[in-house]
């Protein structure tokens, strides 16, 4: 057969794929396939095991149907815990104790889940599993018009929602997903000028984790900054040539845009420090920040003395692909179309990111936590010109392999 009908068959079929609606739901599908798997061969049928509730935090009888591991179980048992009541604010109830009141500020998501559950206990299981799933598959979509902004095939916006980080999110009914869903809305409601609506994503987004509060503040600083660096360049036109014009240029971003979620940030530390006593940021800042480099030191002495064990492998594998679309990222920037506080955000989030505590290196699940500087590393090469095929194969095969390593072995 020749090969011009197959070819012009392939083309045509790039083409009716061409949309956000098909990738978000590609990733929708893909995240149910995941989904779907652990719930048979490591629930055993129970979506419940999703998330992951540890005897050491169990004070009295939780909802039927919730297994109990021994130990202390992971963070997706608080956020169930605050799904199954968004304002109680006590340290125990419902059968589990908090592990810190820090727990309390990061609300969007349970709060979510309460509502798609209707507030139901025997739903919300589902429902916190069903809110990554749409998460998924909204950061799919919203890849897909970033991607075509840039006159790229909708489906490199699969890049978005790739990260092998979230697939542990997904498995274990943590919040990164979210937090992500809503600060990629938050950027490109900006780009079209849709200033309520980046208002309400950016407010969700820092009630989600606090981490996004860097976003906003960068938001607010672009404008100051790119003011300055025009009358700079004015003043200089004289003697010299002026300052290269910033890609972008200057943008008037109006201030309800990043005024309004910090505002709801406030608001919510005041509420949490006024029901139990203590300020939540404050709190999350001690388990999660050290020094520079601390960290990854420590987890690259810890995995290189495993070596060449499965695990070590995994995790160093994963390093590296991550530094793989950190460095494309930084390859792109000359290309790039991404805002100035897109950009600025991106080198941020990396320099945080060194600062991790060493807990947070000590084991893949880990990387789930550096989401916020892959996302911004998306951004940037989206945006840009730049070929994306070798971090595209590398993100999907990380993706393949860390999804057969939560259903077959974990």
């Amino acid at each position: 057969m020749s090969e011009g009908p197959r070819l012009a068959r392939l083309s045509e079929l790039s083409h009716r794929v061409d949309g956000p609606g098909w990738t978000g739901g590609i990733a929708g599908i893909a995240a149910c396939l995941v989904a779907g798997a652990r719930i048979l061969v490591v629930g055993h049928g129970n979506v419940a095991s999703f998330i992951v509730v540890g005897s050491a935090h169990v004070r009295g009888r939780i909802p039927t149907g919730v297994p109990i591991r021994s130990g202390q179980g992971y963070d997706g048992q608080f956020y169930y815990r605050m799904a199954l009541g968004p304002l109680n604010f006590s340290r125990t109830a419902l059968g589990i104790r908090m592990d810190t009141l820090s727990r309390f500020e990061r609300i969007s998501y349970p709060a979510v889940s309460w509502l798609v559950g209707a507030g139901q206990s025997q739903v919300i299981p589902w429902s916190l599993l069903l809110v990554n799933v749409i998460g998924l598959a909204s950061l799919g979509a919203l890849g897909a018009v970033m991607a075509r902004d840039a006159r790229r095939h909708s489906c490199w916006g699969l890049l978005l929602p790739g990260y092998f980080g979230f697939v542990w999110v997904l498995s274990r009914d943590l919040a990164e997903i979210v937090t992500a869903t809503f600060v990629v809305a938050g950027v490109m409601a900006v780009r079209r000028n849709r200033y309520v609506l980046a208002a309400a994503a950016f407010s969700a987004a820092v009630l989600s984790r606090e981490t996004a509060l860097l976003v906003i503040a960068l938001l607010a600083l672009e404008g100051p900054v790119c003011s300055l660096r025009a009358r700079l360049g004015a003043r200089g036109a004289g003697p010299g040539p002026p300052l290269a014009p910033l890609s972008g240029g200057p943008r008037a971003t109006p201030a309800c845009a990043w005024l309004v979620p910090a505002a709801a940030f406030v608001g919510w530390q005041l509420a949490v420090r006024a029901a139990t006593g203590s300020w939540p940021l404050l709190t999350s800042s001690q388990h999660n920040l050290d020094l520079p480099l601390v960290g990854l030191v420590r987890g690259l002495r810890h995995y290189l003395g495993r070596l060449p064990s499965t695990g070590a492998l995994l995790w160093f594998a994963e390093l590296a692909i991550l530094a793989v679309v950190v460095v494309w990222a930084a390859r792109a920037l000359p290309t790039t179309t991404a805002r100035l506080y897109e950009r600025a955000a991106w080198v941020l989030y990396g320099i945080v990111d060194l600062s991790l505590a060493p807990g947070i290196w000590l084991g893949d699940v880990g990387f789930r936590s550096l989401d916020d500087l892959y996302v911004f590393s998306c951004i940037i090469l989206l945006s840009s010109r730049r070929r994306l095929t070798v971090p595209a194969v590398l993100v999907a095969g990380s993706w393949v392999v860390v999804a057969v390593e939560l259903v077959r072995f974990i």
